[in-house]
């Protein structure tokens, strides 16, 4: 192309103001720079494009990274509830074993509670009675205090009459101990007397005594 611009003697051009004819060094070279200023453009553009490729490449190796780690954390999470799927199963296959255990169970409750029953009812006849048997002790008890009380009362008036008749009988024998004290005392002093009496009238006898 640029071989036939430099052949030709000129080329027409077009303005805003009218068609005509311009040297050809002058279309050569602002075609030159626009070419340039395409090339710059498009250099522009690449740049542009790269960045954003950059870009791209960027965020994909994120969201990459943000995939596997997404699969790797649901591979674990699958492996878990795979094992929890497991354990329900296993606990799933134990349902019919626990519902004949809940049964036996509810069974040996009911028998449980008519023997309770049954029980409670005896032990309502049974207290009923001890009851009776109690108020029976309590009115034989107090029939007996009274009776006690009743004889603890004469002991204590007999005791009390005994009492009096011991301190009477002691006065009695402390008095007759002290005359008989100075009853002795005085023929103690008679027999003295006697005896000075008679050694005076016989002093030859206590002389041969």
């Amino acid at each position: 192309m640029e071989a036939a611009w430099h052949s030709a003697d000129s080329c027409e051009v077009f303005n805003r103001e009218a068609a005509g004819t311009a040297p050809m060094k002058m279309v050569f070279s602002g075609y030159r720079a626009a070419l340039k200023n395409k090339a710059a453009e498009a250099l522009a553009q690449l740049a542009t494009l790269e960045d954003a490729d950059k870009t791209v490449t960027e965020r994909r190796t994120v969201l990459y990274n943000k995939v596997v780690t997404s699969y790797h954390k649901a591979k674990i999470e699958r492996a878990a509830l795979a094992r929890e799927l497991e354990a329900v199963k296993a606990e799933a296959a134990r349902v019919p074993q626990l519902e004949s255990d809940l049964r036996v169970a509810r069974a040996q409750c009911a028998t449980s509670e008519e023997a309770n029953q049954a029980a409670a009812a005896k032990l309502k006849v049974e207290l009923k009675r001890l009851r009776l048997l109690e108020a029976n002790h309590l009115k034989e008890l107090a029939a007996l205090k009274k009776e006690q009380e009743e004889k603890l009362g004469g002991l204590s008036k007999r005791l009390e009459e005994v009492e009096r008749q011991r301190l009477s009988l002691q006065q009695e024998v402390t008095t007759k101990s002290n005359e008989l004290s100075a009853t002795a005392k005085r023929w103690l002093g008679e027999l003295s007397a006697l005896d000075r009496g008679l050694a005076a009238a016989f002093p030859e006898a206590q002389r041969r005594r």
